[in-house]
């Protein structure tokens, strides 16, 4: 249980839009949850994107912060290009399947409504 506790420790958390979008990273400094509140979605695609990228940097400066460490060490700041892009490409295909989740619920519950009139 102690494990578990300096694990969570280590994890950081951040917010954006009013608690609207949490991001968390995980031990490794790796995104490893992104939520987003469905109030959310009715914003624009590029002030969404804002609001995403600045809850995972506010969720991994909480991790630095936790941890001690300034900043990343000059090896972790080097990132390949490609391997940058891979890993956008998965957080977009990840984030789609999300989203279209999220929609067939929200279709789902307004279906329910609807037939209860």
């Amino acid at each position: 249980m102690a494990d578990d506790q300096e694990a969570e420790d280590l994890r950081g958390q951040g917010e954006s839009a009013a608690g609207q979008i949490v991001a968390v990273v995980g031990v490794d400094g790796l995104l490893e949850d992104l939520r987003l509140n469905p109030r959310s979605l009715r914003m624009g695609s590029e002030e969404l994107a804002e609001h995403i990228v600045s809850a995972v940097r506010a969720a991994q400066q909480d991790r630095l912060s936790r941890t001690g460490e300034s900043e990343p060490d000059a090896e972790a700041a080097a990132i390949d290009p490609a391997e940058l892009m891979r890993r956008l490409d998965d957080l977009e295909v990840q984030a789609l399947r999300d989203f279209g989740s999220l929609n067939a619920t929200l279709d789902e519950m307004l279906r329910r409504m609807e037939g209860d009139r």
